[in-house]
């Protein structure tokens, strides 16, 4: 081969050489331009998503429950790699921080969720995550309406990943969370809390609530559970501290027997004026149901008033009987029992309700006294709110408005349409029985001097978790209750659970009752009613419940 042939397979492959080189400089700059540009971006700069300002939540009067603040952050992105080191710390300790490798460490502003009342209403507020993201309670129920939209920086190394100084730019700018306003009055809510942990403590109970609703409108004013915990500092407490008990079901025990009464009367198988049987025992389908306590009869029946009045399970046995599995069902879900209120949390129980076919022959019976059911305590305030409103109920809520900060965003809640659960004079009679039984029965210890007060007490055995049957020894106590009798404005709900020394209604929740309602009715300015009886209890051990 000459020469002359040499040179041009020469030329020719380096003319190929320079095609080739063209194509893929082509390739790689015209082509992949933004995958490479996004990769170099990516080797040099990092991008952080921020915390968006997270609404406020306030008591109904304005109250700051849960405010949003600065705080800061440190993190490092020491060879190619970001993490953070602390989150949400105070200027002067991130700066600290930063000091000990000014090269590789950077700050960055962030949010942080802060309850300045500590533990005040900590089951119903909840708490936040680091991250923004609602855990708990109202936090949990309302996060796409309090979080707002996350903001986003980037913050620029130089080539071996080190953190230049202040370089941070805005991607985009975050939008702030909406307000949320609460039913719960600040003043009402302290004294429910106080009252209930202090009967916690004097009966060394396992929990306790105190629920106050508006009568009339359905407004939660106080939704007070013990014990609880400090949201500031959430992890520190156990998970069950942080579950809201009051979405929880429960055995009713003896409030029930108000349903079962308003049954019947309802359902004309029974009349204010009718008699029941004298009995310490009745066997209904091979189970025995007996008293709680020993009755002082009478005679050999006993009137509906004083069946109430004395708690009677054997008299209520006999009312449920009278209605018969399906009309005792169908009464049941015309109070909306089996049915979540939709109070505004989430997480709530439909309580348990099984189907008047599923019923095994004692049910009837049992039911009657609130066994054999379980019921959520809003449910319970919703069912014994239709006697204070000529049958009808009440919805609970416990929000009363969402409103962005410009104000251009306004959800107002209120209560909805609920069913007529008995007639305007089923109601009457059944707030004069509840009247009796403060008056002349197990609830004179709820009893106030310038308001009339209606009520039932309840000692209900707790049932086995998971399981058929009762713990023995094991009660929950509870007081349900509506003032002003004249113009009924509260409705109030009391339960402590498992109580030591003492398992009686009267004596465990009806003083929180009294103490809490006639707070909140002297603080609302609501006008006492007129001629006051009063019968001050004598005190005994056991008493009736």
């Amino acid at each position: 081969m000459g020469n002359r042939a040499r040179i041009k397979i020469i030329s020719y492959f380096f003319v190929v050489c320079f095609f080739l080189i063209t194509v893929r400089l082509f390739y790689l700059q015209v082509i992949q331009h933004k995958f490479y540009e996004k990769k170099s971006l990516e080797q040099r700069t990092r991008i952080i998503k921020l915390s968006a300002q997270r609404g406020d939540i306030r008591d109904r009067n304005g109250f700051l429950l849960a405010v949003t603040v600065d705080t800061y952050s440190v993190f490092t992105n020491k060879d190619q790699s970001f993490s953070w080191l602390a989150r949400k710390l105070d200027l002067a300790k991130a700066e600290q921080m930063r000091e000990k490798d000014p090269l590789h460490i950077g700050i960055i502003k962030e949010k942080k969720r802060i309850y300045p009342k500590h533990n005040f209403a900590a089951q119903l507020i909840g708490f936040v995550g680091l991250d923004n993201e609602g855990l708990s309670g109202v936090e949990l129920s309302y996060d796409e309406f309090l979080r707002g939209r996350e903001g986003q920086v980037v913050t620029e190394g130089d080539p071996q990943g080190r953190e230049l100084y202040g370089a941070f730019r805005e991607l985009e700018k975050g939008t702030d969370g909406m307000n949320i306003t609460l039913t719960v009055d600040e003043s009402i809510q302290y004294i429910a809390e106080r009252e209930i942990e202090k009967q916690v403590k004097q009966y060394h109970a396992q929990s306790g609530l105190c629920i106050i609703m508006d009568a009339k409108t359905g407004e939660i004013l106080a939704l007070a559970s013990k014990p609880d915990f400090d949201p500031n500092n959430y992890k520190n407490a156990g998970r069950s501290l942080w579950h809201p008990r009051f979405l929880d079901p429960y055995e009713p025990g003896s409030t029930f027997k108000l349903i079962t009464v308003a049954s019947g009367l309802e359902e004309k198988v029974i009349t204010p004026d009718s008699r029941l049987k004298a009995l310490n025992s009745i066997t209904v389908g091979g189970k025995t149901i007996e008293n709680s306590h020993p009755i002082h009869w009478k005679g050999s029946d006993a009137a509906i008033s004083f069946v109430l009045e004395q708690s009677i399970n054997t008299g209520v046995a006999q009312i449920g009987l009278k209605l018969g599995p399906q009309k005792f069902y169908e009464r049941i879900k015309a109070f909306d029992f089996g049915k979540r209120t939709s109070f505004g949390l989430y997480g709530e129980s439909k309580g348990i309700v099984r189907h008047w076919q599923d019923w095994y022959k004692p049910d009837a019976a049992m039911i009657a006294f609130g066994q054999s059911i379980a019921v959520t305590p809003m449910q319970l305030l919703a069912a014994v709110s239709a006697f204070a409103n000529h049958g009808r109920m009440v919805k609970p809520y416990v929000v009363k408005k969402i409103e962005s900060v410009d104000g251009q965003y306004v959800k107002v809640f209120s209560s909805d349409s609920r069913p007529q659960a008995v007639s305007d004079k089923v109601a009457e009679q059944m707030m004069q029985l509840m009247k009796n039984v403060v008056l002349h029965g197990s609830g004179r210890r709820a009893q106030m001097a310038d308001f009339k007060v209606g009520g039932k007490t309840g000692t209900a055995q707790k049932a086995v978790v998971g399981g058929r049957g009762y713990l023995k020894g094991h009660y929950i106590a509870s007081f349900i209750g509506i003032a002003p009798l004249d113009n009924p404005r509260l409705v109030g709900l009391v339960i402590v659970d498992d109580p030591k020394g003492c398992i009686w209604g009267e004596t465990v929740c009806g003083p929180i009752f009294k103490s809490t309602i006639e707070y909140a009715l002297r603080y609302l300015n609501a006008k006492p009613d007129g001629d006051i009886m009063t019968n001050v209890p004598a005190l005994r051990d056991p008493e009736t419940h």
